[in-house]
């Protein structure tokens, strides 16, 4: 075995006892050795590198089984250091900062008074370099390790805002003013792949894994074989401008009858607001569902959906869907009327459900692409330390 042998397994051992350590929250050396098949002389040495590197701990819990010594437990050091997700949107800024357990430890809506990009940019930096100059004293010896940026619009694979309909984004990049003040990695990505790695993270980690996000536009985040899928260039999920109307209404991206004109949470705002107009969003949608009668408008607005839905199980056949939103979110027996007009014998997926994250998964997935790069692993697995409990569904 020559040099570059030794080096690309020992960096992938470290990789399998990392992913296993964060998986089991807490484990022996002997757990180790058990789940992974590593010898125990591999782990002893790897374990002792990350021990010094401060990203692993050591810790005695616990009653012993036998009258022996306790066992000695490895975790992930949660207090060494943290990440940062931000989510871009037009009228505000939300901040998320993890731990590396993957905990929520602060977030932060920062609201927007313009869509001037530099603007917007420069008060993104001052709310952050206060936060980081905090964080890093509380969170040491290691301090941020990473950002990850969400843009409601489309992102290429190079980290570049190609387009953004509400702000009228073009060609502009977040991540190299970031880069620059606080010397670290940063990581730029549509909002639906941010939402969906955030789900598959905290609560769903399943290989593969979509999530629709429904606020303003429609997006589409895909998780296939455990990694997000971009397409060639970045612009995959751009599944609100999918034509259900041809010659219809006009789209800021060019075409006619895009989805997201149709079926979009935004759109049934504006039509509730004109019913209602002295109610807010969440009256209208509340003074909505109380009507025991058939309403053309609801129905109207859930054909649509359907009809968007039905195309994307058909061409993807996704195991879990998951729809994030704020009516949704908060009303989800919207699902059941949903399925229900998915008619179509070809239907064939395990489960649709609401968001468990709702508006923080954006954030909570770019604070998660953060620490996955940090670690150098494959698969990020919080799942069972049962961070966020909803009170929307079961989980």
């Amino acid at each position: 075995m020559d040099t570059g042998d030794a080096s690309y397994i020992k960096q992938l051992n470290r990789r399998i006892l990392i992913e296993e350590i964060i998986k089991n929250i807490s484990l022996s050396r002997s757990d180790l050795s058990r789940n992974t098949g590593l010898n125990k002389a591999t782990i002893s040495v790897q374990v002792n590198e990350l021990i010094n590197e401060n990203i692993v701990v050591e810790k005695t819990e616990g009653e012993s089984v036998t009258r022996g010594r306790k066992p000695i437990l490895l975790e992930i050091n949660g207090r060494a250091g943290y990440s940062i997700g931000i989510d871009i949107d037009e009228l505000s800024i939300h901040l998320a900062f993890c731990d590396l357990k993957g905990n929520l430890f602060h977030k932060q809506s920062i609201p927007l008074e313009t869509a001037d990009f530099d603007e917007v940019l420069h008060q993104l930096l001052h709310h952050l370099s206060s936060a980081v100059s905090h964080f890093n004293e509380q969170y040491h010896p290691i301090g941020l390790i990473g950002i990850g940026v969400g843009i409601h619009g489309i992102v290429s694979n190079t980290n570049e805002i190609i387009y953004t309909p509400k702000q009228q984004w073009s060609h502009l990049h977040v991540e190299n003013k970031l880069k620059e003040t606080f010397d670290t990695p940063v990581y730029v990505d549509n909002n639906a792949n941010l939402c969906v790695f955030a789900e598959q993270v905290y609560y769903e980690h399943i290989p593969d894994l979509f999530c629709i996000t429904l606020y303003s536009g429609i997006g589409l985040g895909i998780i296939n074989n455990h990694d997000i899928y971009r397409g060639y260039h970045g612009f995959a999920g751009e599944i609100g401008h999918m034509i259900v109307e041809p010659e219809g209404l006009p789209c800021p991206c060019g075409n006619k009858g895009c989805w997201e004109l149709y079926a979009s949470e935004n759109i049934l705002k504006k039509k509730l607001n004109g019913r209602y107009p002295g109610l807010s969003a969440q009256e209208s949608i509340e003074r909505l569902l109380a009507s025991t009668e058939e309403d053309e408008l609801l129905d109207q607005y859930l054909d649509y959906f359907a009809i968007g839905l039905n195309n994307i199980i058909n061409i993807f056949n996704p195991e879990k869907i998951i729809l994030n939103g704020a009516i949704i979110n908060g009303h989800t027996h919207f699902i059941d009327k949903l399925e229900e007009k998915l008619t179509s014998k070809f239907n064939n997926y395990l489960q649709i459900r609401a968001s468990c994250l709702g508006d923080d998964a954006c954030a909570l997935g770019g604070a998660a692409v953060a620490l996955k790069n940090f670690f150098g692993v494959n698969i990020l697995n919080h799942v069972n330390y049962h961070y966020f409990k909803s009170d929307l569904l079961e989980v």
